[in-house]
């Protein structure tokens, strides 16, 4: 298991390599879940997103996602662990340099971070061009970048959404109350092998391109209608 700690920057040989470019490339999304499993038990949904959307410096695990990936509670028969994402809303995240990502690896690597000491364990890899392929090609559910410095530009949902609770366990939250908790940003999911986008005033999915997800930003906060409106497209 590699230790990493919070002061290591790409290799000087791999300099002309962009991790950004690469993830782009590859059309892939960052993304931070709410998960069952946490490091801070009495840390739950939506506190712990909201809190995640405003580190700075402390890393976080993050998986990458793309257009053709499923969420844990998406196909019935389907085990959660089979899934790409090891939760079914989260934060996307943009990053500034190839220095935001600490770790890369194509598994859940079991990363833990002592805030006292700054020491990061993981069983991930140096980000290069090889192993940040390697992360994608070779996951078999969902993969594990170590991430910090980075910005939230909007929140990824895979529907039904299940979140974690004081009392143990998950239990599922409807959609339009999930998505009235962070206002200030834009929703979007997968579906039908492209990415799309939520629309709030009529609760409808719509395609949406790559650069248009990383290129959004958070909006002055106001009140959101959370209502239900069953007539709604659901993004699988």
């Amino acid at each position: 298991m590699n230790t990493q700690g919070t002061t290591e920057t790409t290799p000087s040989d791999q300099t002309d390599f962009s991790i950004r470019s690469f993830l782009r490339e590859r059309q892939a999304l960052l993304v931070h879940f709410s998960t069952l499993m946490s490091n801070h038990p009495g840390l739950v949904f939506p506190d712990d997103l909201r809190q995640a959307a405003g580190l700075a410096d402390v890393p976080l695990s993050f998986s990458t996602i793309m257009a053709g990936d499923v969420g844990p509670y998406q196909r019935p028969g389907m085990h959660p662990a089979d899934a790409n994402a090891g939760g079914s809303i989260g934060i996307i995240v943009d990053i500034p340099s190839n220095d935001s990502v600490v770790t890369v690896g194509a598994n859940d690597d079991g990363t833990s971070f002592n805030p006292s000491t700054g020491e990061i364990i993981s069983g991930g890899y140096a980000p290069t061009p090889e192993s940040c392929g390697r992360s994608i090609d070779e996951r078999r559910t969902s993969n594990e970048w170590l991430v910090r410095g980075y910005r939230t530009v909007g929140i990824f949902a895979f529907g039904p959404i299940l979140v974690r609770h004081f009392s143990g366990g998950e239990g599922e939250v409807d959609r339009d109350a999930a998505f009235a908790c962070f206002p200030q940003f834009r929703i979007f999911s997968v579906h039908g092998g492209q990415f799309v986008e939520f629309d709030r005033e009529t609760r409808r999915w719509s395609p949406v391109s790559y650069d248009t997800i990383m290129s959004a930003s958070p909006r002055a906060t106001g009140p959101v209608d959370a209502g239900d409106d069953s007539s709604a497209a659901e993004a699988e």
